[in-house]
């Protein structure tokens, strides 16, 4: 039931100041359009609210009276079967109400703000990685270049580089043509 009937069924008791009503989640409500079907009709559902009369007197009597007692008692109401639940809240001022509403608007923003910079982190994350993954890609690419393939005769395939580095071997002390001097040259070094 919206503010207006609300108001219009409260009203009965006494003059009635403020309505305040809390909405339910956008999830909640998804879920609900969902289960009821396309061709339902799913407006604006509250799940509490508070009612400001305008007596305080009043206001007792309607939240010890009307408490768990049903709405209506007509079977074709919509609100058949259903229950009031109201309680009179003693020292509660309105500023109160709006300070809460405010406090969960700010908490609401903080988190979506949370949730975007650990959003932009991954983001961030995630394009490094896929930058470094080019630069391997390029690394390997310069390295298939480098390498050729060469076809023998008989059809065998071979992969050389192109730029084979040779070195010079430098002949072994024992082979050499000097190689049997050079020992007793050594050792007399030692032997000092």
């Amino acid at each position: 039931m919206g503010p207006t009937k609300v108001k219009a069924l409260l009203g009965t008791f006494g003059t009635i100041t403020r309505v305040y009503l809390v909405e339910e989640d956008k999830s909640s409500r998804k879920r609900r359009r969902k289960e009821m079907g396309k061709n339902a009709v799913g407006g604006k559902r509250y799940k509490e609210g508070w009612v400001e009369f305008e007596d305080k007197a009043v206001a007792k009597k309607v939240g010890m009276s009307l408490n768990n007692t049903p709405i209506t008692n007509h079977k074709r109401n919509v609100h058949y079967g259903d229950m009031w639940s109201i309680k009179y809240v003693s020292k509660f001022k309105w500023a109160h109400l709006t300070e809460k509403v405010a406090y969960e608007r700010r908490m609401r923003e903080q988190k979506v703000r949370l949730e975007m910079t650990k959003a932009r982190k991954e983001n961030q994350t995630f394009a490094e990685l896929v930058e470094a993954g080019k630069v391997l890609d390029k690394i390997e690419e310069r390295r298939q270049k480098r390498q050729r393939i060469v076809v023998d005769d008989e059809g065998s395939v071979e992969l050389n580089r192109i730029n084979r580095r040779s070195f010079k071997q430098t002949i072994p002390v024992e082979l050499s043509d000097e190689g049997a001097s050079k020992p007793l040259i050594l050792t007399s070094l030692v032997s000092r």
